[in-house]
């Protein structure tokens, strides 16, 4: 017997930081997804030294464990179908292990709520919040929605990947800490014109507000591109630039209905020939673990 389900990655967030005393972030889901298949063995399989998906063989043990089936660990084994680019700060553990869990859960015939997602992954690490539905600020150190927000329904994205990675826990989060408190202000603005620009549904104040947010990081963790795409994105019309504040990707929003995903793909690939990054468009989409019928 074997279950799927998928869950999207991130385009980084639109902000983090502090907000009412609290380090909370609006993740970006777009549509890059990781996939992962559950399966269930008659015969106990014995454990890989060095999983390379270790994280999401962690998130499997705490569930089952949690879940009162510690004794099925041996049983159920799991594999990626789709993966999503690691070290980038594209929400790739963190799609993994919601992806899995939601395979799991449906496995073995049992209900999944987000904030379990969310109590589960936070035990491996500080995670995105994309297996929520709406697009959430979300304290990822302590797991719970602060707000929900509308999705930005004509809000697209061209994913520049930069070289490298960056693991999620080798992070020196405390020199990022203490620039968000010298910024404190600053990140307060940028969240507030996220929030009020997904409220009224206006992508010039979304796109404000996540250039505020990336400025602010720019001084804690540099970019060498981040000027240049800051001075492209005005120059082909985005609303826009966001980051992985925590990983090798930057985002240059523009409004769908002002150009075609493909001209802005385009655009900026021109503008960037010869740098040593990838470039994808992405469109931004709601958030959520879903079950693949096979």
């Amino acid at each position: 017997m074997r279950k799927r389900a998928i869950c999207p990655g991130s385009m980084g967030e639109l902000v983090q930081g502090f907000r009412e005393g609290k380090e909370v972030l609006i993740s970006l889901p777009i549509d890059r997804y990781s996939e992962m298949e559950v399966i269930w063995q008659e015969e106990k399989r014995e454990k890989e030294k060095r999983n390379i998906l270790w994280k999401s063989e962690k998130a499997l043990e705490i569930a089952l464990r949690e879940w009162g089936m510690e004794h099925l660990v041996g049983q159920v084994a799991f594999r990626r179908l789709r993966e999503i680019p690691e070290g980038k700060g594209l929400a790739s553990s963190t799609a993994d292990i919601a992806a899995l869990l939601g395979a799991l859960a449906r496995l073995l015939g049992r209900p999944l709520r987000e904030e379990e997602i969310a109590r589960i992954a936070l035990q491996v690490e500080p995670t995105d919040g994309v297996f929520f539905s709406e697009l959430s600020v979300f304290d990822h150190l302590e797991g719970q929605v602060k707000l929900s927000l509308p999705l930005p329904r004509y809000l697209g994205v061209v994913v520049v990947e930069l070289p490298g990675k960056r693991d999620t826990l080798t992070l020196d989060r405390e020199k990022l800490r203490k620039n968000w408190e010298r910024h404190r202000r600053d990140v307060e603005e940028a969240f507030y014109l996220v929030e009020r620009g997904l409220e009224e549904g206006d992508l010039s104040l979304v796109g404000r507000g996540a250039t505020l947010s990336g400025e602010i990081v720019q001084e804690a963790e540099k970019e060498d591109l981040w000027e240049k795409v800051i001075s492209l994105y005005r120059e082909i019309g985005a609303v826009g630039v966001n980051r992985a504040h925590t990983g090798r990707a930057l985002g240059i929003l523009f409004d769908r209905r002002v150009y075609a995903p493909q001209e802005m793909l385009s655009r900026v690939r021109e503008a960037l020939k010869g740098e040593e990054v990838k470039i994808e468009v992405n469109a931004v989409i709601s958030g959520g673990v879903r079950v693949v019928e096979l």
